[in-house]
């Protein structure tokens, strides 16, 4: 395990020195950084497929440009978890904000512009697989879970363990990190309300039949806040919370239809409804007929069909 930090040095030395030191592959504005109050750490562990890195620095901001791209070919991937602080990354004309527990990955063979407060971060750097990878934050489910929760545990306990044990901890994150970028989990949350309403929209359909799902887990699963969930919706005909009731009526519509026999309390259940009374309720309001009747209606219409079709 190595350990690097700027105590001891001169003010005026610091950003020159962990620009060439620790961050070899970007570029540190020094016009916006306070050279006098900079601090940081590092804490690095070597494993056989990368490594493992602990930083810790105050604010400042950084950028890997196109040239800069080009001219040391950087083939590395590094999936970071943010244990405390803030930060906004933009990649082109998008920004990524990040906010503690968020888990995002970084192409370096692409330009990318980041501002870091006080912050603390720890995360894996390796070798890229043979496809280029999305760039931004990642879904918190799955693998990603499993990281990020794997990422703190070796944070805490490196300094106990032998070199052998933390390599091989090293190689198990990377590993979990590779698991989840294949997984296609990654989420490109920009501040344009159009991809964030996609994005919003599919999750709502995934995990809407749970009865627990709500506004503020929908916003957890996104890794956005509530405020950005309501602006996406400022201009649509519902509200974040009106799209999550009516994705479980459309589920329990279709339901209806698929499993004809199905009881009606258990169809409200595995549509995310607790209460049938007002499963009901809102049912009628919505399709204009009870759950019973909409499902008699429609066997109804199918046998006024078949008797046609065996008429003609």
């Amino acid at each position: 395990m190595m350990e690097i930090s700027t105590d001891g040095l001169p003010h005026s030395s610091r950003l020159d020195f962990w620009s060439q030191t620790v961050l070899k592959r970007m570029e540190i504005d020094k016009r916006a950084e306070d050279t006098a109050a900079f601090r940081a750490a590092l804490r690095r562990m070597r494993g056989a497929a990368g490594e493992f890195w602990d930083h810790v620095s105050t604010a400042i901001h950084v950028e890997r440009s196109e040239q800069r791209c080009r001219a040391d070919s950087g083939a590395e991937i590094y999936v970071g978890l943010v244990v405390d602080g803030r930060s906004e990354v933009s990649l082109g004309d998008r920004r990524v904000r990040l906010q503690p527990g968020d888990v995002y990955v970084t192409d370096f063979a692409r330009p990318i512009r980041a501002h870091w407060l006080r912050h603390r971060e720890v995360g894996v750097v390796f070798a890229p697989g043979p496809s280029p990878q999305n760039v931004g934050r990642l879904a918190p489910a799955g693998a990603v879970r499993l990281l990020s929760s794997h990422l703190r545990t070796l944070a805490n306990e490196a300094p106990r363990l032998s070199r052998e044990e933390q390599g091989a901890a090293v190689d198990i994150a990377i590993q979990f990190a590779r698991l989840a970028l294949s997984n296609g989990d990654t989420r490109q949350l920009e501040d344009d309300a159009p991809t964030v309403l996609a994005a919003i929209r599919q999750t709502i359909a995934r995990y809407c039949a749970d009865p627990e799902f709500s506004v503020e887990t929908l916003a957890v699963s996104l890794g956005c806040s509530r405020a950005s969930l309501y602006r996406a919706f400022e201009h649509e005909p519902m509200s974040v919370a009106a799209a999550i009731w009516a994705a479980r009526l459309e589920t329990a519509r279709a339901l209806l239809l698929a499993e004809p026999e199905a009881p009606i309390g258990m169809v409200a259940f595995r549509s995310g409804f607790l209460d049938q009374a007002n499963f009901n309720r809102m049912f009628r309001r919505e399709f204009g007929m009870a759950p019973g009747e909409f499902r008699q209606a429609e066997r109804m219409a199918r046998s006024d069909t078949r008797r046609s079709a065996e008429t003609a």
